[in-house]
């Protein structure tokens, strides 16, 4: 089978022959880019589907819209001095600016200065939501599609959820604290119009054939698992089941720890959850997945991304993609992939290696073929589930 069979097998509740094994690059790929050098061979859009092809990698992030938004009455300004990056979006109701700082030495940017930090900005930001007008753009998509080929498929991205775009574009955790605090209604009218806002988006995506959608949520249990009980979990349930009536898959992006909201996630309904990351940087063992997880939904990660890099060697790779295969290539649910980049300084032979070994393991392991799997069980609102003791070991 190809890589693209492979994928499209599992989030169909079908056996591949060997687990999926695939891989976020992007991140690796645009430091070296911007550092001059990446091997020519590897430049543009065939160049990043041949980098996947060449280390026996699935593709599947390319970082895909099928949409594009604009404003009218509103002025987005954009300057850059040095390292540091000032953004303003002007309204007639008022401004809000934010700034990130990039560091060259790991090719990553941070927010130094979060945008809406009072309910003044709040104001601001409800008039950016409302005035957001959303326009069908699907040719980046089938574009991308063509040339992923066999190596995998192009991930469609809708805009964050209203809580995790909270937290990881316009206030932060501390700041968004205090608003829910000090002005709660207009903090949560804030996040019902950021919810609107993405309707068109939505729209656009249930129009383009794409088989799965993944949202883009950077979720993580130990900051956001109360928050996404109280304000996230109905709007998880809506767009779900916008997207199956569409006929898609539905994952999203877990690439913190996973205590708390893990069995939270599986209630909403979703059909697979992306960026897994287990011990030996995450809080749950790999062994023990299932017990917070259950045995229904598909888990697409396994691998750190540090792991890649030093100090990680590669027979601790090695130890750690056999433990996988053990516990995890017998129920035909589980997408092996790193979790959630590999980094700029991450080792590409690996990347090959693992592809080889998973592979060798999984024929070491043949099992009969898995029958179509059911289909998803209807979202269900409980409180969260209590993690069973030995996940935390």
């Amino acid at each position: 089978m190809t890589f693209r069979e492979r994928l499209l097998a599992v989030l169909h509740g079908q056996r591949p022959d060997v687990m999926p094994w695939f891989c976020d690059l992007t991140y690796w790929y645009a430091a070296h880019q911007a550092w001059g050098d990446l091997p020519t061979q590897y430049q543009g859009e065939e160049g990043f589907v041949r980098l996947h092809r060449d280390h026996h990698v699935g593709y599947y992030l390319g970082y895909v819209s099928v949409w594009t938004d604009s404003w009218q009455d509103v002025q987005i300004i954009t300057e850059t001095d040095g390292p540091v990056t000032t953004t303003r979006w002007q309204t007639p109701v008022g401004e809000i600016w934010g700034q990130t700082t990039f560091l060259p030495a790991t090719h990553s940017s941070a927010p130094t200065r979060w945008p809406v930090r009072s309910p003044q900005d709040l104001r601001v930001l409800r008039y950016l939501a409302d005035a957001t007008q959303t326009t069908p753009t699907c040719e980046q998509y089938y574009r991308q599609l063509a040339l992923a080929g066999d190596q995998g498929y192009p991930t469609v991205l809708p805009p964050r959820s209203p809580v995790s775009q909270m937290l990881a574009q316009r206030t932060g955790v501390k700041n968004l604290a205090y608003l829910l605090a000090d002005a709660r209604e207009e903090t949560e009218a804030t996040l019902k119009a950021l919810g609107r806002a993405a309707d068109g988006a939505f729209e656009a995506i249930v129009a383009c054939d794409t088989p799965f959608v993944e949202f883009p949520d950077n979720l993580s249990g130990e900051v956001v698992t109360h928050l996404f009980e109280r304000y996230q979990f109905d709007y998880y349930v809506q767009r779900i089941e916008q997207l199956h009536e569409a006929g898609k898959k539905v994952g999203t992006h877990l690439d913190g720890t996973m205590h708390g909201i893990l069995p939270l996630l599986v209630q909403t309904g979703l059909d697979f959850i992306e960026s897994i990351t287990p011990q030996p940087t995450g809080d749950v063992a790999v062994a023990h997945l299932r017990d917070l997880a259950g045995p229904d939904i598909i888990l697409w990660g396994g691998i750190p991304g540090a792991m890649f890099a030093p100090p990680f060697t590669a027979s601790d790779m090695r130890r750690q993609l056999a433990e996988i295969v053990e516990h995890h290539w017998a129920s035909g649910k589980f997408i092996l992939a790193s979790a959630d980049q590999v980094p700029p300084n991450g080792d590409m032979n690996l990347v090959r290696l693992v592809g080889e070994w998973l592979e060798e393991l999984c024929g070491q392991h043949r099992l009969p073929n898995l029958p179509v799997g059911q289909a998803s069980q209807p979202a269900r609102r409980v409180g969260v589930s209590p993690v069973p003791p030995a996940v935390l070991h």
